[in-house]
């Protein structure tokens, strides 16, 4: 869609000599917002000096991270939003040229090939263990155990071409699968640790009585999908010094907050402040009011 105002003149000072004139008109190209992007990129296309070019360039990467900021903040105020559109948000401020259509395709593969070998008379039991069969077994997902702190163990493309990420990215990973399978899994947050839980109150209160865990299982992403009961769990939460009374059920929106906040410190560690400052805005866009 292209912008109501009239480019040319600003563009052709894009490569004035004297800075304060160039300065100026970056500022004013920027103010106009997003919508001008498609002249721009259309400008750079055959603009004549390498001056030009990189100038252009460097405000069509500006208004870019504008872009992205602003749909993050749509996708976090819509009721039925779509947690994997969340993740494909956060991922492109590593890879900006990331295409939907192609993350939608890896995981429709991964979904097709679990769902061949479900059937409806299967137990809760029996459909994990198939997900994790195909998910830890054949596609041989896992933690990244030897680089812990970079970056691309939180980037789903980087996740799904390498079959390696962290406890936030496999759990996520893991959820966004089992809802297009129509499994009840839930993301749980117990502190800063992550884990999945097997929702089923009806079937808990018959085994086990009125005041049972409505989750008849919680599902280990440390250990490829380890299904465990709630004594188990309470060691793991102590293993990894948080609370039980810090649990809670984790929105899409909270998910991706935690992605935002592992790659925010990734980027930190890696000193890079460009991708660090684009992070805390997106994790602000999270927080707008709707």
């Amino acid at each position: 869609m292209e912008s109501n105002y009239n480019l040319e003149p600003l563009i052709s000072l894009i490569d004035d000599s004297n800075l304060e004139v160039y300065g100026a008109v970056r500022e004013k190209l920027l103010g106009f917002g997003t919508t001008i992007l498609p002249e721009l990129e259309t400008a750079l296309a055959v603009s004549t000096t390498l001056q030009q070019h990189d100038r252009l360039e460097w405000i069509i990467v500006e208004l870019k991270k504008t872009k992205l900021i602003e749909k993050l903040a749509l996708w976090a105020n819509k009721e039925d939003k779509s947690l994997l559109e969340g993740w494909i948000i956060c991922s492109k401020i590593d890879h900006p040229m990331l295409v939907d259509e192609k993350i939608e395709l890896l995981i429709h593969k991964i979904t097709n090939e679990i769902w061949i070998e479900l059937n409806e008379s299967f137990t809760s039991l029996e459909k994990v263990s198939i997900l994790n069969h195909v998910l830890f077994d054949i596609f041989k997902f896992e933690l990244n155990t030897l680089e812990p702190d970079i970056p691309e163990n939180c980037i789903l493309n980087n996740l799904l071409m390498t079959r390696k990420g962290n406890l936030i990215s496999l759990t996520t990973l893991y959820a966004i699968i089992a809802q297009r399978l129509e499994l009840p899994i839930h993301v749980i947050g117990i502190g800063a640790y992550v884990i999945l839980g097997y929702y089923g109150p009806e079937l808990a209160k018959e085994i086990h009585g009125i005041h049972a865990d409505p989750y008849l299982f919680y599902i280990n992403m440390e250990n490829k999908g380890a299904i465990i009961g709630s004594k188990e769990l309470a060691y793991v939460v102590q293993k990894n010094n948080e609370k039980a009374e810090d649990t809670e059920l984790l929105s899409k929106s909270s998910i991706i907050k935690r992605i935002l906040q592992y790659l925010k410190r990734a980027h930190q560690i890696s000193n890079n402040e460009e991708k660090t400052e684009l992070t805390i805005k997106l994790l602000r866009a999270l927080k707008k009011p709707q």
